[in-house]
């Protein structure tokens, strides 16, 4: 069965916390961030897209994505739950969103998670329509370093 999005929504905000929870945990113990704040603050801004990654009516995932002015993007949080990982979710959800948003897209990636500096590093280099990707210094100091990548318009 293929992956979906499907937004998330406000009312939706006591099960993001809960997920955001175990995600700082993993990727930002240092960072001292309010999972609770973080999941109001990320599901009321007019400016992020909130999305939950979804197979087979199960979400198995989610990302946030900041909608930078110009048309241009960030990927702010992204994460496959443990038990779905290694299995290529992540790589296709990864397709499926940035192919959602043509365009220019940056991320910075955590200093804390060896395998997110690994999942990005191959993804980034074979999906298909990355263009122009380039590694660059990371945006805080909680980062080790960050990408920035153009996703070429299907349309054209």
């Amino acid at each position: 069965m293929s992956l979906t999005l499907s937004l998330i929504l406000p009312k939706e905000h006591a099960v993001l916390t809960s997920v955001l929870a175990a995600y700082f945990e993993e990727t930002a113990t240092k960072a001292r961030i309010d999972p609770g704040s973080r999941a109001r603050q990320m599901l009321h801004r007019k400016d992020v897209t909130a999305f939950w990654i979804v197979r087979d009516g199960k979400r198995i995932g989610f990302a946030l994505v900041l909608n930078l002015p110009e048309d241009r993007r960030e990927l702010s949080e992204f994460s496959i739950f443990a038990p779905y990982r290694r299995q290529g979710y992540g790589q296709d959800a990864a397709r499926l969103l940035l192919q959602e948003f043509p365009g220019y897209w940056r991320m910075g990636i955590s200093s804390q998670s060896q395998s997110a500096l690994a999942f990005w590093g191959t993804c980034l280099s074979i999906l298909p329509g990355i263009m122009d990707l380039r590694e660059g210094a990371p945006f805080t100091e909680l980062q080790s370093k960050s990408y920035s990548f153009r996703i070429a318009d299907p349309a054209s």
